[in-house]
């Protein structure tokens, strides 16, 4: 594993929750992470999250989450940032999944709450604690509007020489604001999310987590490239192409249900990038949301020219 201060200086740029690609007969596909992780690298991509939420973690077992994550590693070859997320219901698990990462070579671990209730601030400190204990490794925490952390709790992991960066996925401005002016010196903040994303990326923030990343990168480098520049035009034009993207499968999420898997699979698919159907409980994207999402590749990310 990296140092922590190799960590804050690599720990930035375009960093995707990496698709998990199947075969037809929906078992890992090994040469497929082959090929999509030398797609990420050739695309300038800085670190991929293998089996993140994105990547179906809820779908793999651990022993395919093991083995997703050490090939990653295997493929990356220190060229990118390989971010080992550990979020499971069970704490020993979680503490296996960091362990395994930490002898893998993983860069770095992530640590969120799996659970279905948000937990008080003190059993979310002892979650952490223990992982960090036992793992000793290099670790950023995820905070959304479903698992807020508090900023008193994130002050307090600050204490933690372990304690790298955050992954921001939440929508209150005030809070978001108040994180990156009190934080931001110490950690290093990616946003996600909508707008965090948008948020974040113009006050600063070094880099950026997003979905989209997995099939057009050089259109989410453009974004981050624009709001560290202080172009604000040119930011908020493509986040609003962006935003005409996610409006495809804007219906399903108050419903909690992360459609963005399914069409993330769907666009690489049309790129022709064999990453397969996701598995239950998702459904794939039909014949005329397909239709839809080529259009808007090709209007809005300038992707599958003719």
């Amino acid at each position: 594993m990296l140092t922590v201060d190799q960590l804050r200086e690599r720990l930035k740029g375009l960093i995707v929750p990496m698709v998990t690609p199947f075969d037809a007969e929906g078992r890992l596909a090994l040469s497929a992470v082959h090929r999509v992780i030398q797609f990420l690298l050739d695309g300038g991509v800085d670190g991929i999250i293998p089996g993140d939420l994105v990547g179906e973690f809820h779908a793999l077992t651990l022993e395919e989450r093991r083995i997703l994550l050490k090939e990653s590693v295997q493929v990356a070859k220190g060229r990118m940032l390989v971010i080992a997320l550990t979020a499971d219901p069970s704490l020993s698990n979680a503490i296996e999944l960091a362990r395994f990462a930490r002898e893998v070579g993983a860069d770095v671990i992530k640590l969120a709450l799996p659970y279905p209730y948000v937990p008080p601030p003190s059993a979310i400190f002892e979650y952490f604690r223990q992982i960090n204990e036992a793992a000793d490794a290099p670790f950023l925490v995820e905070s959304s509007d479903q698992m807020t952390l508090p900023l008193s709790l994130i002050a307090e992991l600050c204490r933690w020489p372990n304690f790298v960066g955050l992954e921001e996925l939440g929508t209150d401005l005030g809070r978001l604001d108040r994180l990156f002016r009190e934080f931001s010196s110490r950690l290093i903040i990616l946003p996600s999310g909508e707008a965090a994303l948008l948020f974040l990326s113009l006050m600063g923030a070094p880099g950026l987590v997003a979905a989209e990343i997995n099939f057009a990168p050089a259109f989410v480098r453009a974004f981050l490239s624009a709001c560290q520049k202080r172009d604000l035009d040119r930011a908020l034009d493509l986040f609003g192409r962006r935003r005409r993207y996610r409006d495809l499968l804007r219906a399903s999420l108050p419903q909690n249900i992360p459609m963005f898997t399914p069409y993330a699979k769907a666009a690489m698919e049309l790129l022709g990038l064999p990453v397969g159907k996701p598995r239950p409980p998702f459904e794939i994207v039909s014949a005329e949301e397909r239709g839809r999402l080529r259009e808007v590749l090709k209007k809005e990310f300038g992707l599958l020219a003719e």
